[in-house]
């Protein structure tokens, strides 16, 4: 999500491009940048509908092959994004964005080592170029190399100081090395980059759970929710801070809409909890029995 300046920004990006291709309609960039710009507001099918037309005007749009396949992971459709990818890569070997891009759907796809891959080659074409060290450092994290990828966040954040995703990345690597205090500090840079990160919000919530500063913690879902009212995790997380408060009624609300909203609610607390069991015993609190038959696998 981008900041409120930037969105502003793409904003007037797209009024620009809208005299452009009205005044020039068979000019291929000019849908590609429009496109860019509505990929960088969350208007996600807008974007694909310019990438599509700049294709259909220059068919070796490598640019425009790479960009419509992010659009397409941003969808889920990691298939059709991994299509583009390699046709930007066969129409333009050396273009790094379109390895990068490629190699975070591998990631998300759980293939590691070809995501590795991948940044390794948008690196190599463009050292220089920060998204694909902070995406590597995503990689070697799911590989549990929690010091590699936090050398990988160093040399994104050193490149490009301004860039809020690998101080939010960096701050989950220190979480899980339970170095806390250094993941809030790596949250808040990330929130004063851009005040719109709703992940990070969420993440920072986390911490303060654990830390069991629940009030800083709620404060921080709640405006993960503001910003993002669709975002099934930072509701299932707000919902286990009223567990943790007692507060019934919020709590059964907060986990029916995590659930509803895709977040399986039996694994996350799973994640954090045994068994409810287990949370009982570690709270010291008794959980309702309707609760509690929602936390439990059926």
């Amino acid at each position: 999500m981008q900041a409120q300046t930037d969105r502003a920004f793409y904003e007037n990006a797209i009024q620009h491009y809208n005299k452009t291709v009205k005044e020039l309609p068979t000019f291929a960039q000019a849908y590609n940048y429009r496109g860019v710009a509505y990929g960088n507001i969350g208007e996600i099918d807008r974007a694909i509908e310019d990438f599509d037309k700049a294709i259909r005007l220059k068919d070796n749009y490598a640019e425009a092959y790479s960009n419509r396949g992010r659009a397409y992971r941003i969808k889920g459709d990691y298939d059709r994004a991994i299509k583009d990818c390699n046709t930007a890569i066969k129409l333009d070997p050396y273009l790094p964005e379109a390895y990068s891009n490629r190699g975070i759907v591998y990631d998300l796809k759980g293939e590691i080592a070809r995501a590795i891959e991948d940044y390794n080659k948008a690196i190599e074409l463009k050292p220089d170029f920060a998204a694909p060290y902070n995406n590597r450092g995503n990689a070697y994290n799911d590989k549990g190399e929690y010091d590699r990828a936090i050398n990988e966040y160093n040399i994104a954040i050193e490149l490009k100081p301004d860039y809020p995703l690998p101080y939010s990345n960096r701050g989950s690597v220190y979480r899980r090395k339970k170095e806390y205090d250094r993941a809030i500090e790596d949250y808040n840079k990330a929130i004063d980059l851009d005040p719109n990160y709703a992940h990070a919000y969420n993440n920072r919530g986390n911490v303060y759970r654990i830390k069991y500063v629940l009030d800083l913690a709620l404060e921080d879902y709640n405006k993960a929710i503001e910003l993002d009212p669709n975002y099934a995790n930072a509701y299932y997380n707000r919902g286990i801070v009223w567990l943790h408060m007692k507060k019934w009624a919020e709590a059964r609300k907060d986990l029916n809409t995590a659930q509803n909203k895709g977040r399986d609610i039996i694994e996350a607390f799973q994640d954090d909890y045994t068994s409810v069991a287990d949370f009982e015993q570690k709270t010291d609190i008794q959980l309702p029995e309707d609760i509690a038959a929602l936390l439990i696998p059926q």
